[in-house]
């Protein structure tokens, strides 16, 4: 008896042990739980990382006309420097760029506390009930502050000389904080704070004599003078003041610290200056006589031929205000335009240029336009494809000024210098050098007035910036100041009753 019960005994310890085995066999061989430790470790951990997810880097600007209206290729959508470094940070991270418009600076700096914006790009410093709750970047760029009046009238030359007239600013600016911090050394000076109207629109007003002096920065003085030339610089009131991105002042500073190192490293790279040179370098001059005519072209004269503009720069995929910039730069507008080398015309076209494009009358200004047209097209499908698509209409311009084998040769002596021969602003630089014997005599086409050719450019990216920003302020920007006029008129209402 005792055997058998030490028998069954023996045979169940063993039936278990065989059944755990088959269990332990079972469950490796199973698919494991995920780790709930890894998981965690897994998600993001800090704020690079969260918009490293979402694929987007939310950005606060102020609500202004000018950075829409300096894109040859998109007049209507936003540009300029700011926007151009932003958007190759955002492609450093592998991210979209996402800008959230305010009109004043107070509501930016809500929406970032909200969570709603992961950096300000606009100067918060000098705002002192903000300085503890964000975070400066370095130093990316830097832009004066300027005093402006209008041409015609008495031109001041401190602040002590503005009593004499209405000084405006917007409330809640940075050009309001200047002025506070002036109060102590010009006791006498006062100003009109507009609670509504940005530094564009007041620089508005000044144009249109409704108040005598702003001011503002300087790259949108520079903007705004090419559509409204009796704008003019009276004195700097601020010199040289750094541009920043803002971050919200907590314990998570990795974005902070990559954008830091995006913006040192694009210092380093010359990625900054060239960026300067893209969309500063061909504004430094402002001719006011020229700029007043042009105005006055644009509204007296190209009626005539904007359908014609329209109609072939449709057909050739181009910009129609672009093309009516080169024309204006050739010939005024005028069709019958005749030049001393024989060229002739709207677009002064070549006897043989214009054969090759059946252009039998060159003093027609829709046969001319036509060709002036399809020839720029040509010369921009003619260009090596590794020049990017954004510059490659500068190349093009200079070649229907020069020549296309002039452009070749400086291409050719921008690669010998060790230069980038696909960037627009290295082969800018080469185009004098053809007139210089020690160059062009190396060279396989010869000499050229390559000086020339920089000029023609220049002169039609000005010509366009002055266009694009006359239709919009014309269509937009009275509208704009009429209706925030209309709601300051009310808050003033509502709080006298």
């Amino acid at each position: 008896m005792i055997k058998k019960v030490i028998y069954w005994g023996i045979g169940a310890v063993t039936m278990i042990f065989i059944i755990m085995l088959m269990t332990f066999y079972n469950s490796s061989k199973r698919p494991q739980e995920p780790d709930i430790t890894r998981k965690e470790q897994g998600r993001p951990t800090n704020l690079l990382q969260h918009i490293q997810t979402r694929q987007e880097l939310r950005v606060g600007m102020l609500r202004t006309l000018t950075p829409f209206y300096i894109n040859y290729r998109s007049p209507n959508k936003m540009s300029g420097f700011d926007h151009a470094l932003l958007t190759l940070f955002a492609n450093s991270l592998n991210v979209k760029l996402k800008v959230t418009l305010a009109d004043t600076m107070p509501e930016l700096l809500e929406k970032m506390e909200n969570g709603e914006l992961d950096i300000i790009a606009e100067e918060v410093q000098g705002y002192s009930e903000y300085s503890d709750k964000f975070l400066a970047s370095q130093p990316y760029h830097s832009i004066s502050q300027q005093v402006v009046y209008r041409k015609g009238s008495t031109k001041p030359y401190s602040f002590e000389e503005l009593t004499n007239g209405t000084l405006a600013v917007s409330e809640k600016s940075l050009q309001n904080v200047i002025l506070d911090d002036l109060k102590n050394d010009y006791p006498d000076l006062t100003w009109d704070c507009s609670p509504t109207l940005n530094q564009e629109e007041l620089l508005k007003l000044v144009f249109d004599q409704e108040i005598d002096y702003t001011i503002a920065d300087s790259y949108t003085v520079l903007l705004m003078q090419r559509i409204y030339p009796a704008l003019t610089v009276a004195f700097t009131a601020v010199q040289e003041q750094p541009l920043h991105w803002y971050f919200l002042q907590n314990n998570d500073k990795s974005l902070l610290e990559q954008a830091n190192r995006f913006i040192h490293s694009s210092r380093e790279s010359g990625t900054i200056k060239r960026l300067e040179l893209r969309y500063f370098g061909y504004m430094n001059s402002f001719d006011y006589v020229d700029t007043r005519t042009f105005i006055r072209a644009i509204q007296h004269t190209l009626p005539d031929y904007q359908p014609l503009f329209e109609k072939y720069a449709q057909e050739n995929n181009l910009d129609w205000r672009l093309l009516a910039a080169m024309a204006y730069q050739e010939s005024h507008w005028n069709p019958k335009a005749i030049s001393s080398t024989g060229v002739r015309g709207m677009m002064m076209l070549t006897q043989s240029t214009a054969q090759s494009l059946n252009v039998t009358n060159r003093l027609d200004a829709e046969q001319s336009i036509r060709g002036g047209t399809q020839y720029l097209r040509q010369l921009i499908n003619r260009l090596p494809k590794s020049i990017p698509e954004d510059e490659r209409v500068w190349f093009a311009l200079a070649a229907y000024n020069m020549g296309y084998a002039h452009l070749l040769d400086a291409r050719r002596l921008a690669t010998r210098l060790g230069k980038n021969p696909d960037s627009w602003i290295d082969v800018k630089q080469m185009l004098p050098l053809l007139t210089e014997e020690e160059y062009y005599t190396t060279l396989k086409y010869g000499a050229a007035r390559g000086y020339q050719a920089v000029h023609f450019v220049n002169s039609i990216r000005q010509y366009n910036v002055s266009l694009s920003g006359y239709l919009m302020e014309k269509e937009y920007r009275q509208k704009e100041i009429e209706t925030k006029i209309e709601i300051a008129n009310q808050l003033s209402t509502n709080n006298d009753s």
